[in-house]
């Protein structure tokens, strides 16, 4: 699933410079055609920074999700425009990225929540086994005057 789509990338950074990031992706035919349009390479980032986004939290949450929060568009588009830099990324993209994967390490640990309903989004754990013992035999307090 997709978390953001070209019109997000378009409002947030602007239609002009999403085309100048993604004109540098294009690969062109040995006539010189293009073999992908410009959405399509943005597409292709915003997929792939949806993937990457999945991994993170798959263990948290039931995917595909029912209702994309706010917050994993936002960070979509950040992870999607990351890959579109060419060579090295500007320091805001770059602090973007940054804080864009520390907050998906922490959604990841459940240190934070997307704020989804807990019924709706939590993953079937299936069957779990749980183990308990008794305690030590050869506890002072059951060693009735042995120890």
């Amino acid at each position: 699933m997709v978390y953001a789509s070209v019109a997000d990338m378009n409002v947030r950074y602007g239609r002009d410079t999403l085309r100048q990031l993604a004109e540098q992706k294009i690969d062109c035919d040995n006539d010189g055609q293009p073999l992908q349009t410009v959405e399509q390479v943005i597409e292709t980032a915003l997929a792939d920074a949806s993937a990457a986004i999945d991994g993170y939290i798959d263990t948290r949450l039931l995917l595909p999700l029912q209702k994309v929060p706010a917050v994993l568009i936002r960070h979509t588009c950040i992870l999607a425009r990351y890959a579109l830099e060419p060579g090295a990324a500007t320091e805001k993209a770059e602090k973007e990225y940054d804080a864009t994967i520390r907050f998906l390490e922490k959604v990841s640990t459940g240190d934070i929540s997307l704020a989804l309903t807990q019924d709706e989004e939590q993953p079937d754990t299936g069957d779990v086994v749980v183990m308990e013992n008794a305690g030590s035999v050869w506890a002072r307090d059951r060693s009735k005057g042995y120890i």
